[in-house]
């Protein structure tokens, strides 16, 4: 078996890694823009049902403990059909879309900022290179990696969004039109869909089971600790953000973040913004690279995939689904699908995949806490199933309030039709002629871990120093 090395601040900063983006600093600015202060109401219903979402999937890896997650869970709960469905719509579709939009970010970012005469694409590539030789040697370089990535970024976004709170900044403070912490009253509530895009992804520590020194606690601990630090940290980047940016600018700029950080410390603000952009980039980037191949890695174990993705390297790396993810990744970006006008509607899209994954982790736990009422959960947060019932109703209306503008509305739920059309047919076919099982035929819970243990049943010879997570690690934990 591997060594298991890893320890909490390994966790929380997975758990980061995913969701701080830049389209999240985009998200929060414009959240500002339109409700103000009172945008912190929606952030903290965002991050509760978060939380929710957390309860669920510690309580599924306390009862599996897992390296595939949600894919093997559902396998146990609700059979192949409906596991393939939600990981392959919520994770690899939304996660090719969502890492290849991130990645151009980085040669905007640079060739805007500091190399104006070299292609965005260039930097790009090399920037995926560079994340894909990280992840190919192993859990350990990606989580060095992640550690510093995410230090780096989460210290700058406290000390930046301090300074923009106590109004420290060399910019002017600005008097906003309407002073009220809450000038749109309850209809606050209804940005709590785009607040939630803030926290979503924080699942992405479950693949980091088998590596981990205590799983059954740091799990759970990582996952609801990231979910707080982030709550805790955009709750004063919304202050911040506030004494610097006019509302207005907030609402029609491309890059709000962006002008908060001129408007507030002029140059030197803009190149610090720039390096949490380049951050939130790596950490997105390096974290899909390292969770999503270990999803695959577990829906193969099941069948539910070719069983190339069960290959794994010298440093227990599944390379197969690393290169399936990069590659789709890279042919996104030279496709040109990246840059197109309409990549939000492609990237929400995929959202509503992702949203659905959610609900069927929680129908997951609600099955199985039937199926099996005494086997042993590290970790559980019962409450007569309330928290699984309010976190699919939470679901339900974010996917009904994905956006507020018709049109996009309209053409996101059309393409979501026509892809869960195809999904669906694909995997029907799957099921019934490649595995020959039934849809909804379940496996013993017993059989998925046996499954999984035996991919994992390998001697990894990893013999480095570990010293370094412990010094980054008192950071976070």
């Amino acid at each position: 078996m591997t060594n298991q090395k890893l320890g909490l601040s390994s966790a929380v900063s997975a758990g980061i890694g995913l969701i701080v983006a830049t389209s999240c600093l985009v998200t929060l600015s414009q959240g500002v823009g339109i409700a103000g202060k009172g945008f912190i109401i929606a952030l903290a219903i965002a991050c509760g049902l978060n939380i929710l979402v957390a309860f669920s999937f510690a309580e599924l890896n306390g009862l599996m403990p897992v390296t595939g997650g949600l894919g093997q869970y559902t396998l146990a709960a609700m059979g192949p059909f409906v596991s393939m469905i939600a990981v392959i719509g919520g994770y690899i579709i939304c996660g090719i879309l969502a890492a290849s939009s991130e990645a151009a970010m980085i040669g905007f970012v640079v060739t805007s900022s500091i190399l104006p005469n070299v292609s965005p694409l260039l930097i790009t590539l090399i920037s995926i290179l560079f994340l894909f030789i990280i992840n190919v040697f192993g859990i350990r370089s990606y989580a060095r990696t992640q550690m510093i990535t995410t230090v780096v970024m989460i210290g700058s976004m406290i000390i930046i969004g301090v300074m923009g709170a106590l109004k420290l900044g060399s910019g002017e403070v600005v008097t906003q039109t309407n002073q009220a912490f809450n000038p749109m009253g309850l209809g606050v509530v209804s940005m709590t869909a785009l607040a939630f895009w803030l926290f979503i992804g924080v699942e992405f520590v479950l693949p980091l089971t088998k590596d981990m020194k205590k799983p059954e606690k740091d799990i759970p601990r990582g996952m609801i600790l990231a979910l707080l630090i982030l709550m805790v940290v955009q709750s004063i980047m919304i202050f911040g953000i506030s004494n610097y940016v006019p509302h207005e600018i907030l609402q029609t700029s491309n890059q709000p973040h962006m002008e908060f950080a001129r408007l507030m410390l002029g140059k030197v603000g803009t190149g610090w913004m720039t390096i949490i952009s380049i951050g939130a980039v790596v950490s997105t980037l390096n974290t899909i690279l390292a969770g999503i191949p270990r999803m695959l890695l577990g829906m193969a174990e099941g069948g539910m995939l070719p069983k190339a993705f069960t290959k794994i390297n010298r440093y227990g790396v599944p390379y197969n689904g690393l290169f399936l993810i990069t590659g789709g990744i890279v042919m996104a970006l030279l496709t040109g699908i990246t840059s197109a006008d309409d990549l939000i509607i492609f990237i929400l899209t995929g959202c509503l995949f992702w949203m659905a994954s959610y609900i069927v982790a929680h129908l997951n736990v609600l099955v199985l806490r039937k199926r099996y009422p005494d086997a042993k959960r590290s970790f559980s947060v019962k409450l007569f199933g309330l928290p699984q019932i309010i976190g699919i109703i939470g679901m339900i209306y974010m996917m009904t309030h994905i956006i507020d503008v018709p049109d996009l509305r309209n053409a996101i739920y059309s393409n979501a039709a026509i892809l869960m059309v195809a999904l669906i047919a694909y995997c029907f076919v799957w099921v019934k002629f490649v595995m020959k099982k039934g849809l909804f035929e379940t496996i013993s819970m017993e059989e998925v871990i046996a499954q999984d243990d035996t991919s994992s049943d390998i001697d990894y010879n990893d013999d480095l120093d570990y010293s370094d997570e412990k010094k980054l690690g008192t950071v976070l934990s």
